[in-house]
């Protein structure tokens, strides 16, 4: 592959760069450097070591969430090459302001070259597999919260953090069921938008016909892979093993640097502060150390210091490492237009 989109840096991508430094040195200047320092250099290698190998686990859930979809619509790749493709895709949402949601017409791009498919499919695909992977960070708090209603207290906080989960959780369950129903009721709905501005615009029928078209071959992509319900429930289900690997990265994490990591507040910063991945930031960079450290300090009786430290260190095994391997496998991703071009060279 000649060229990777969404690699274009302009002057708003540096702000955000630049936004993402000052976040980060504002916060070690608060933080008292000389201790986060100290923190890092005392956390201990070993537990450090296998806090990476399982938070790497997580990303690789979330490559078979996309390999499931690429299945689902008919998109043939193998295991190795979806998980370059997601690794791909991690690497440009981490490098490029696209957050965690706004990448997948880029990520559909890249599937539908690097394997040959159509890119209706490949945005179905991309878009669905999206979904199922956020939804565990909304599912996990709903039920954490649900447990301390039940066995324990919630506080003020919660009650709220319980209110805002229900309704995004609400809001993409409605979402996920107009993409995946087989009724058509929002593609027809979007193809009545397209008619109002033919007839408003009075030209261009071409144009509308094609959008009407790939409005339509994009509904029946979404149909498809929502027209087995036991399917969706099984890869909706597989995608939680994606937080519970990053909840046990975060147990070593702890005990690397010398704190006694106990299941609820461990449940809770790795699910509460992934809302902060959402800035504009490049990978939610900043913004997600500065929400992390705050809510250690309500969880855990600990310096600015050291909670920066363990959401430093926990990004370094579950966020970093998808990066550097991410942009590798980009250079190993080829068109599949040059790989079939190349026995015939040969003859």
């Amino acid at each position: 592959m000649s060229r990777i989109p969404g690699l274009d840096i302009g002057r708003k991508e540096l702000i955000w760069y630049g936004l993402a430094v000052a976040l980060f040195a504002g916060l070690l200047y608060v933080a008292d450097l000389d201790e986060f320092v100290r923190s890092v250099r005392q956390a201990d290698r070993s537990l450090f070591v296998a806090g990476l190998l399982v938070g790497f686990i997580s990303l690789l859930v979330w490559a078979w969430v996309w390999h499931r979809f690429f299945s689902q619509l008919g998109i043939e790749s193998t295991v190795s090459r979806t998980v370059r493709m997601f690794l791909t895709g991690h690497f440009l949402n981490g490098v490029t302001p696209l957050g965690q949601f706004g990448g997948e017409p880029i990520m559909a791009y890249i599937v539908s070259d690097t394997t040959g498919s159509e890119y209706e499919p490949s945005l179905a695909a991309v878009i669905s597999s999206d979904i199922v992977n956020a939804a565990p960070f909304f599912t996990f708090p709903l039920g954490g919260i649900i447990y301390l209603a039940a066995f324990g207290r919630v506080g003020n906080f919660l009650l709220k953090l319980g209110l805002v989960t229900v309704s995004l959780l609400t809001i993409g369950s409605v979402a996920a069921y107009l993409l995946w129903s087989d009724d058509d009721r929002l593609g027809d709905s979007i193809l009545s938008v397209l008619n109002r501005l033919q007839g408003i615009v009075g030209r261009g029928d071409s144009v509308f016909d094609s959008l009407r078209e790939s409005v339509t071959e994009v509904a029946e992509a979404f149909q498809q892979a929502g027209s087995d319900r036991r399917f969706l429930l099984t890869t909706g289900l597989g995608s939680h093993l994606a937080i519970i690997a990053q909840i046990a990265s975060l147990y070593f994490v702890f005990r690397a640097i010398g704190l006694e990591p106990t299941f609820v507040p461990l449940y809770f910063l790795v699910t509460l502060s992934t809302i902060a991945t959402l800035s504009p930031t490049p990978g939610g960079s900043g913004t997600y150390e500065a929400a992390f450290a705050a809510l250690m300090t309500i969880f855990y009786p600990v310096s600015l210091a050291t909670a920066l430290t363990a959401a430093v260190l926990f990004r370094l095994t579950t966020y970093w490492p998808g990066l550097v391997v991410g942009f590798g496998a980009m250079l190993t991703l080829t068109s599949r237009a040059d790989e079939d071009k190349r026995p015939e060279e040969l003859q």
